[in-house]
C-alpha cells in the first residue's frame, strides 16, 4: 500500500472584512460611472454630481462618521444576522451579511443635496447588484430598503443623507468537513500546519482462490 501526504485543507474562512473590501472594492471602481448614467437616466449632465471624496467603515451608526471629506460613501456591516445554511459536500455554508451603505451630503447644498443623496442611492443599488466581486466568489445580492434624510451630527452641522440597505449571500463561507482528522490532536506550534490527511493511492491485496466444500475437482 502507498500513500499521499497533503496539508489538511480547512476551507475558506470568509470574514466580515473581506465582504467589506470587496463591496468597497466595487464601488471604487465603478460608482463613478453609475453616477453618471444615473444623471444621463435623469436628463442630467453627466459629471454634475461630485464624485466620493471620503470612503468610510463603521458599525451601524452613521452619527460615527467623520465628515471631514464630503460626499462621503459610508460602508455600515452589521454582520451575519441570520442563520447560515448548509448543502451539499464537503459541508459548504452558505451566509448572508446585512448591510448598508449611506452617502452623505452638505445640506447647505439645499434640495440639490437631497437629490444626490438619492441619485447616489440609485447607483450604489445598481452597481452593486449588477457587478461581481472576484474576492468573495459566488455572490449575489439583494436590495431590502432605502432611506432619505437629513442628520443633525453632535457638532451641529446638518447633512443630507441616503441610505441602501442590502443583503450580502457568499457561498462557501466555510466548510464543516474542513480541517485536521478527526483523530488529530490540537499543535504544540500553532505556527506549524494542521497535521496532515492521508490519502491511499494504490492498494495492493493478495486474493486467494478456495473452492466451496463438495466441489467435485
Amino acid at each position: 500500500m502507498s500513500a499521499t501526504i497533503t496539508r489538511a485543507n480547512v476551507g475558506p474562512m470568509v470574514s466580515g472584512a473581506d465582504v467589506e473590501d470587496a463591496i468597497l472594492a466595487a464601488l471604487k471602481d465603478w460608482l463613478p460611472a453609475y453616477i453618471c448614467e444615473a444623471e444621463r437616466d435623469h436628463e442630467m449632465v453627466a459629471g454634475s454630481t461630485p464624485w466620493p471624496k471620503g470612503w468610510a467603515i463603521t458599525g451601524r451608526d452613521l452619527q460615527k462618521l467623520n465628515s471631514d471629506q464630503l460626499p462621503c460613501v459610508v460602508l455600515m456591516a452589521g454582520g451575519v444576522l441570520t442563520p447560515p445554511r448548509k448543502e451539499g459536500s464537503p459541508g459548504n455554508y452558505t451566509a448572508t451579511w446585512g448591510v448598508e451603505i449611506g452617502s452623505v451630503f452638505n445640506a447647505a447644498w439645499g434640495r440639490s443635496s437631497r437629490r444626490h443623496a438619492q441619485l447616489y442611492a440609485a447607483a450604489i443599488r445598481t452597481c452593486l447588484i449588477q457587478r461581481p466581486m472576484p474576492s468573495l466568489g459566488e455572490v449575489v445580492v439583494d436590495p431590502r430598503g432605502e432611506v432619505y434624510d437629513e442628520m443633525d451630527f453632535a457638532d451641529s452641522r446638518t447633512y443630507s443623507a441616503s441610505v441602501v440597505s442590502f443583503d450580502v449571500q457568499v457561498r462557501g463561507m466555510g466548510w464543516d468537513a474542513g480541517g485536521p482528522p478527526p483523530e488529530a490532536t490540537p499543535p504544540t506550534d500553532p505556527t506549524v500546519p494542521f497535521e496532515p490527511w492521508v490519502t491511499v493511492v494504490d492498494v495492493e491485496i493478495d486474493v486467494r482462490n478456495d473452492l466451496p466444500p463438495n466441489h467435485p475437482d
